[in-house]
């Protein structure tokens, strides 16, 4: 089966600053090593609010900065987006840090910041689709083994379907293996818009790791 991809190994969609969430680097590290490994174009998607809130993740202004920002270190395309937190089983979903919502969204769930019961996550993420879908990029590390247990895949993608939303092939969670490969690869043969394929940076070795994730597309005759 051919699959569609919607990035190239030049451009990375999904990493996380020191400056707004988790990551060990700063935006200007971030943006100077993207041009040394000649990546083309990259989105910081830092986590939401409700994720900084319940880690304790210490953040600089993000209002202010992001406006001001410009890339004059190289030729990359640089721009600023969000991972969402789904938090339960309605429609509720965190989608701003310090109260701003960037145009460039993945639609994610923490096991560590969901409020809702798993085993409704099928129904929690239906719903969020439903409601957010003109806004949700892509959805990001959907079969993790924290949440992959209680997820009915077929309807997952009927949904996903419906309005032409992508998945991603986070390689971070394959490298770590805590990806469950058996939903994924059910999900990603299901799914018609496509996949990204994203290293989910927190340090800028994760960079190195999106190789491993066109090679295994390749491997399984999907590139």
């Amino acid at each position: 089966m051919r699959m569609k991809i919607l990035n190239t190994i030049h451009e990375d969609y999904h990493m996380h600053s020191i400056n707004y969430s988790d990551g060990m680097n700063t935006i200007d590290e971030i943006v100077q090593y993207a041009g040394k490994i000649w990546l083309k174009k990259i989105v910081i998607t830092d986590h939401s609010q409700l994720a900084q809130n319940k880690e304790g993740f210490a953040v600089r202004n993000r209002r202010s900065n992001n406006r001001r920002r410009k890339n004059v270190y190289n030729d990359v395309d640089v721009s600023f987006g969000i991972e969402w937190d789904l938090i339960d089983d309605q429609w509720n979903c965190c989608f701003d840090i310090q109260w701003l919502e960037p145009d460039f969204c993945i639609l994610s769930c923490h096991k560590e910041v969901y409020e809702g019961d798993l085993k409704n996550i099928t129904q929690a993420y239906i719903n969020a689709i439903h409601k957010y879908h003109k806004k949700i990029k892509f959805i990001g590390h959907i079969c993790n083994f924290s949440t992959s247990e209680y997820l009915d895949i077929a309807a997952i993608a009927n949904v996903l379907n419906q309005y032409q939303i992508p998945i991603e092939l986070n390689c971070a969670y394959l490298h770590s293996q805590w990806m469950n490969l058996e939903k994924f690869n059910s999900l990603l043969s299901l799914v018609q818009a496509g996949v990204y394929v994203n290293s989910d940076m927190h340090t800028l070795n994760d960079f190195n790791l999106r190789q491993a994730g066109f090679d295994y597309l390749k491997g399984k005759w999907y590139l």
